[in-house]
């Protein structure tokens, strides 16, 4: 009440507005928040060796390799090709 009286101008201001909570940011971004949802992704392939079938020698096999930047982490699999005999699908998961 005694600032009321006096006339204060900090305390007679009406809808001031209150600051926000967190407007923290970090001059270095954690690797985490940095690459948030940033995939590097590659094709690759190898080769695999047949000895059960005389008509050939090897099988090229394809691969697409997903490394993801925020943790570190790699995906790898096979593209699974409809009746082709060869277990396919994820090779490593993360």
């Amino acid at each position: 009440m005694g600032s009321l009286k006096s006339g204060d101008a900090k305390t007679m201001q009406y809808g001031t507005l209150a600051k926000p909570e967190n407007t923290y940011v970090p001059r270095i971004q954690p690797k985490w928040l940095k690459y948030d949802r940033r995939v590097l992704h590659f094709t690759g392939y190898f080769k695999e060796s047949v000895v059960e079938n005389p008509n050939e020698n090897y099988r090229i096999r394809k691969m697409i390799i997903y490394y993801y930047l925020n943790d570190g982490t790699i995906y790898i699999m096979e593209p699974r090709i409809e009746n082709s005999g060869l277990p396919q699908g994820v090779f490593l998961n993360r």
